[in-house]
């Protein structure tokens, strides 16, 4: 009896544990308990069931619980599963980016945005999806949303692995992980392509119709319908009226002088708010300087962005009106009352007469001189107008073009000289200097930036199809030409073209293109047509075309017209002011594209990298940076490269001096590319005349490859 009673205390206990507060079963368990324990000798049959009738209540009451506890876990799994379905099908792509921009969760349609798989994402740099200025745009965006606790916006153009780019609408908001104590960044990406077209296209439409309202010859003015307040004017109406700008905009149509009676303007006003469309055929109106004009007015209420403008055309129909009095045949009853009248009027003395035609001579010099005034004042103002824009395409005019020396800022100095004309230049320098980059800077300061450049690279392409991609082909011009071709020059009619390493091309090539360079013409291949071309020339080479004309290799007419305006790109190891600026950008821009955060290069580093002579330029600097970036394990830049100078390779047996002497002088010629004479010829780099080296060259008989003689 005791140890039952025991283990119904025990239950009771247990019960007390798994309920809450006042719940009336778990109230009669611990009295039932307290009953037992105390009262043990009282306890009776018909305690026993009600002590039982408890139970089974209490276990039916759990029952149930359990019952609403699976029901509502159900509900709970499908409300998840339908939250899954809606996150990873929605028509927006959610991402959840770490601090670095890199991807942590995507949701289906996210992946197919950026054209690649979910599970590749996954810890993928989100910026290698953009262009380096795009990158610029999100890093910022993603800064801003870091330090910010509201939702942040952008627009980006995004790239796809595999697939065409589109613009989308970046939103983010920031959050935080209570687990990993970092904050993150919470972003949909909405595909805005279509807006995006309509809104080029509603510009597009916007510019033209604007041109249209700056050149009409009817003076256009536009007023607020509500307050009657002019808000635009266009130049021909300012003219006609001899108003500025600032004298009409703002104002209402009856506070300017243009209507003499201001209680008649007002009362038209409200006539054409009522009616929404009036003319006037011959309505009088007083220009600035006083003179009276007619113009034919027609104005009509239109809905623009939910609000009322009233747009008037005015033409002036003065000199209209004056011919059509001058033109119109005189009635017989006109002509015999003028006949009378000048019969009754006496004739007007000569001198008065006189006095009416100075008068009348007067007031046409005025309007000639008040004309000339005008002209004067609109080509001024378009001569500010291209000094402004020439302002902000210098400002921006050298971008990509990183350095602050001397040398480099001589280059960009002849490049902004030439560029406005039509000039064919000549760019010279070593291989990765960056002769491509001068010959854009020249584009695009140029009058022709409004159409691309076109870059041709004459060592890529080979000899036999170098005709047909520079002059273009006709279809069966020759095996496998089964349509017709343009070519580049073809292409470039009124813009510029670059020709890269045009000391690559073959000699048959070098003169057809003298034909184009000095006639401006040339015909397809395949084709006995003349094509007539406006294409101005920008030549690069890595060559010393003198040398090469010596060789037999390059034409010297060619040569000649291409000399025409010289410009040499200094190599790196002569700018070695500039090697800090460059490597501190090909960092930064490289640790953007690879999610890296790299906050310090140490002084040895950049010692190092200013004290090794760069053969290969900034092409070969650019490539150790990114090999040193992806390397590179910590805030710290470390580089992945050893930089040891490399010294001119002599004989490890030794030999005589003369071997050790010929060997020296023959590579240190073969890293020149056999330049002897000049900044960068071998006689500088061996500390020697040109003469005592060519004096040296021939009493070791070196003889350079390509040549039957020696120097």
């Amino acid at each position: 009896m005791r140890s039952f009673l025991l283990r119904t205390g025990e239950v009771f206990e247990g019960m007390n544990r798994k309920t809450k507060g006042n719940n009336p079963t778990a109230e009669r368990g611990r009295k039932t308990q307290h009953t037992l324990e105390t009262e043990p000798s009282d306890f009776t049959q018909m305690d026993y069931q009600r002590t039982i009738h408890d139970l089974r209540v209490h276990q039916i009451e759990l029952d149930h619980q359990n019952e609403e506890l699976r029901e509502t876990q159900q509900k709970l799994e499908e409300s998840r599963s339908l939250y899954r379905v809606l996150y990873n099908h929605a028509p927006v792509g959610y991402f959840t980016f770490d601090g670095t921009g890199r991807i942590l969760t995507a949701n289906i349609t996210g992946a197919m945005q950026l054209g690649a798989d979910r599970v590749a994402l996954h810890n993928k740099p989100f910026p290698s999806f953009l262009s380096q200025e795009d990158a610029d745009l999100f890093y910022l965006h993603l800064k801003k949303v870091l330090s910010s606790d509201g939702k942040q916006t952008c627009t980006l153009k995004i790239l796809q692995e595999n697939g065409p780019s589109f613009f989308a609408q970046v939103d983010s908001v920031p959050s935080f992980s209570a687990a990993s104590k970092e904050p993150f960044c919470q972003t949909t990406i909405t595909d805005i392509n279509d807006r995006k077209e309509l809104e080029e296209s509603l510009k597009l439409s916007e510019t033209r119709y604007r041109r249209l309202f700056e050149v009409t010859r009817e003076g256009i003015l536009i007023l607020d319908a509500e307050t009657g307040r002019i808000s635009d004017a266009n130049p021909y109406l300012l003219e006609m009226l001899g108003y500025a700008p600032e004298e009409l905009l703002g104002k209402r149509l009856w506070e300017i002088g243009c209507f003499k009676d201001t209680q008649a303007s007002i009362s038209e006003y409200k006539k054409l708010r009522q009616k929404g469309y009036v003319r006037y055929d011959n309505l009088p109106l007083q220009t600035k300087n006083g003179r009276v004009i007619a113009v034919e007015v027609i104005s009509s209420i239109y809905l623009v962005n939910r609000s009322k403008l009233i747009i008037c055309t005015i033409r002036d129909v003065s000199i209209q009106k004056l011919t059509q009095a001058t033109s119109r045949p005189a009635s017989p009853a006109g002509t015999n009352r003028r006949l009378s009248e000048r019969r009754a009027v006496p004739p007007l003395p000569n001198g008065h007469g006189e006095q009416k035609n100075d008068q009348h001579q007067g007031t046409e010099e005025s309007l000639r001189k008040a004309l000339e005034e005008i002209k004067e004042l609109k080509d001024r103002l378009v001569v500010e107008n291209i000094f402004f824009r020439r302002e902000i395409i210098r400002e921006q005019r050298f971008n990509h073009v990183i350095g602050q020396s001397d040398g480099l800022k001589y280059v960009l100095y002849r490049a902004e000289q030439v560029a406005p004309t039509d000039t064919t230049v000549l760019v010279l320098g070593e291989t990765g200097t960056g002769k491509e980059l001068i010959a854009g800077a020249i584009h695009n300061l140029s009058p022709r930036n409004k159409l691309p450049l076109i870059t041709v690279n004459c060592a890529a392409l080979p000899a036999t199809l170098l005709e047909s991609e520079l002059f273009g082909r006709e279809k069966g011009a020759f095996t496998g030409a089964e349509s017709r071709q343009i070519g580049r020059f073809e292409i470039a009619d009124g813009s510029t073209i670059c020709l890269d390493e045009i000391g690559e091309l073959p000699l048959e090539m070098q003169a057809k293109l003298l034909r184009v360079i000095q006639h401006g013409e040339f015909q397809r291949l395949g084709s006995a047509k003349t094509i007539k071309v406006d294409v101005r020339i920008v030549a690069t080479t890595n060559r010393n075309l003198e040398e090469e004309i010596i060789a037999g290799k390059f034409r010297k007419d060619l040569y000649y017209r291409l000399n025409v305006f010289p410009i040499t790109v200094p190599p790196l190891r002569q700018r070695k002011e500039d090697i800090a600026l460059m490597v501190e950008a090909f960092v930064e821009r490289y640790a953007r594209k690879l999610g890296k955060k790299i906050t310090s290069i140490p002084k040895e580093t950049m010692q190092a990298l200013q004290d090794y002579p760069w053969p290969g330029n900034v092409r070969e600097l650019e490539s150790i940076i990114e090999r040193s970036v992806i390397l590179c394990p910590g805030p710290g830049f470390q580089l992945a490269d050893n930089l040891t100078p490399a010294s001119p390779s002599i004989p490890a047996t030794g030999g005589t001096l003369k071997e050790m002497e010929r060997s020296l002088i023959l590579a240190t010629l073969a890293e020149t590319e056999w330049r002897i004479e000049g900044k960068n010829g071998a006689a500088v780099i061996l500390d020697l005349h040109p003469s005592t080296l060519r004096a040296r060259m021939h009493k070791l008989e070196i003889i350079r490859p390509d040549k039957k003689t020696s120097f």
